[in-house]
């Protein structure tokens, strides 16, 4: 793979990063002209980006440690503390991004008696587009990767990061796949039904099929994180936000369902 895109005597640039940057780029504009679209105080990003890019930087970073804990809590002492603000060790972790950013941007939301559903209508679909461009950095820089398997579309890492030296599933790309898949089938859907166009579906939609597709996506990787009982982590993680998220996807489609049977009933 190309873990480094450029590098010099006096400066080093990683695949991983420069793609990193790319999804920054890509999300920060869809978001923009998808918030300009839904009619909200868009003024409100703004005033408050600063605020919402610390709490997911922060989170990204506690996440990361929180799993790697062999790798940077051997022992609790200041070099644990110059560990944590070491930041150009590319130790992040997306989903702490991602957690984080929401927790301020729900906070803030309901701060300014905004509707949230609508923000989220309009964001998710950025993030999704952030995860796939990110995805492709990962593959090429040698992160996330897959277990070893012998199927012929496979790959084969030559860098440190990489424990396998033997070809594994390119798990990143499959990863990618399904990102595509799922902006494709929810704009087929829409083309179908109205369902859609109600606040809040889109997000539960969106939601509950990546939850679900991670959850499998996991059963392929083969990079270390924290396990409990041998399993990762992140499966409970996404197998709970799977279950989750499609409850409350069904009970969207059942009111959905039920205005249509009875409209003069309130839903």
């Amino acid at each position: 793979m190309i873990p480094i895109l450029y590098e010099s005597q006096y400066i080093s640039l990683q695949t991983l990063w420069v793609f990193v940057a790319i999804a920054l780029l890509s999300c920060s504009y869809l978001a923009v002209q998808r918030l300009k679209r839904a009619h909200v105080n868009f003024t409100l990003f703004i005033e408050h980006s600063v605020t919402f890019f610390l709490c997911a930087l922060i989170l990204s970073r506690i996440f990361y440690f929180g799993l790697h804990t062999d790798a940077y809590l051997p022992g609790f002492d200041l070099r644990t503390v110059w560990n944590f603000f070491s930041i150009w060790d590319q130790g992040f972790s997306f989903w702490g991004a991602f957690i984080g950013f929401l927790i301020a941007l729900l906070y803030r939301l309901y701060k300014s008696e905004e509707n949230a559903w609508k923000w989220l209508d309009a964001l998710i679909v950025p993030v999704i587009v952030g995860m796939g461009i990110g995805s492709v950095g990962t593959f090429f820089g040698g992160y996330s990767y897959g277990r070893p398997t012998d199927l012929f579309w496979s790959v084969r890492y030559e860098v440190y990061n990489v424990k396998y030296t033997v070809p594994v599933h390119p798990v990143q790309l499959y990863a990618l796949l399904f990102f595509i898949a799922v902006l494709v089938s929810k704009r087929w859907l829409s083309k179908k039904t109205d369902f859609f166009n109600r606040e809040g579906n889109s997000t539960f939609y969106y939601a509950a099929l990546l939850s679900f597709g991670l959850f499998i996506l996991e059963f392929f990787r083969g990079d270390d994180t924290l396990l409990i009982q041998g399993i990762r982590l992140s499966t409970f993680f996404y197998a709970f936000f799977s279950l989750l998220s499609a409850y409350f996807l069904y009970k969207r489609i059942r009111q959905a369902e039920s205005s249509k049977t009875h409209p003069h009933e309130s839903t």
